[in-house]
């Protein structure tokens, strides 16, 4: 039990301060998240001028999506130990891993395609057509990647896992404190009805109220990494004492 508290706190932590180093560097550098949303004309020049910046930022994006598979899996064996394992549980830790590897598939294009396209947009030599093609491409990968995958359907699928693991921890006493249970718990179905319609709708309050409930959201999984954490060191005080 203290290897997978351990696992789940190094596992949150870890994802907590790299999508919070990433998403700063972005907004400083890059003008993220607003990029997103503008025309290839504006972002392809902007993306070669800091190309490999921009380019680690993501990555360090990506890693944090990706190393929040394992904490998911050791809150299901937390959760597990406290209410057994049943259906809903089962489905709530698929959300928990599909949705990391969902955002993962936006997060990638920016390292792996965004720069291709780039060199290809600014190439002198390139002519009008190719020009006018390589933008119409970059629009059909950020729409794609970006705006269907990783922003939209990664995040709500993330949000299930929200609310399904807030719901799960409610009545789990062994795993954190009682106001730490509830709070995610609230704090995951306030940003769900936020954030992810936002995302499908189109609504910019929605999106930024969302955003901002969002961040309060991985600060908890944060102050959760802490707490189980700390656990194990109070668990073998009282098992000597």
């Amino acid at each position: 039990m203290v290897s997978d508290r351990r696992t789940a706190a190094f596992s949150l932590l870890a994802s907590g301060t790299l999508a919070l180093v990433a998403s700063i560097g972005l907004a400083v550098t890059f003008g993220w998240p607003d990029v997103l949303g503008a025309p290839a004309d504006e972002v392809l020049p902007a993306f070669a001028e800091i190309a490999s910046t921009v380019q680690g930022l993501f990555l360090l994006q990506l890693a944090g999506s990706l190393v929040l598979i394992p904490g998911a899996l050791a809150l299901h064996l937390l959760l597990a130990r406290s209410r057994g394992t049943d259906a809903a549980l089962l489905t709530v830790t698929a959300f928990g891993v599909l949705a990391p590897v969902i955002q993962s598939l936006g997060w990638i294009r920016w390292p792996l395609v965004v720069p291709g396209l780039a060199d290809r947009y600014l190439d002198p030599s390139a002519t009008a057509e190719t020009v006018a093609a390589t933008a119409a491409t970059y629009e059909l990968v950020n729409a794609y990647a970006g705006g269907a995958l990783g922003e939209n359907l990664g995040w709500l699928l993330q949000g299930v896992w929200a609310v399904g693991l807030g719901i799960l921890a409610w009545r789990a006493a062994d795993v954190a404190p009682v106001w730490l249970r509830r709070t995610l718990a609230v704090v995951a179905v306030a940003w769900t009805v936020t954030l992810v319609p936002a995302g499908w709708l189109g609504s910019e309050p929605l999106t930024t109220i969302g955003t901002s409930v969002y961040s309060v959201w991985y600060l908890a999984l944060l102050v959760l990494g802490i707490v189980l954490l700390r656990a194990p060191s109070r668990e073998r005080t009282l098992t000597h004492a």
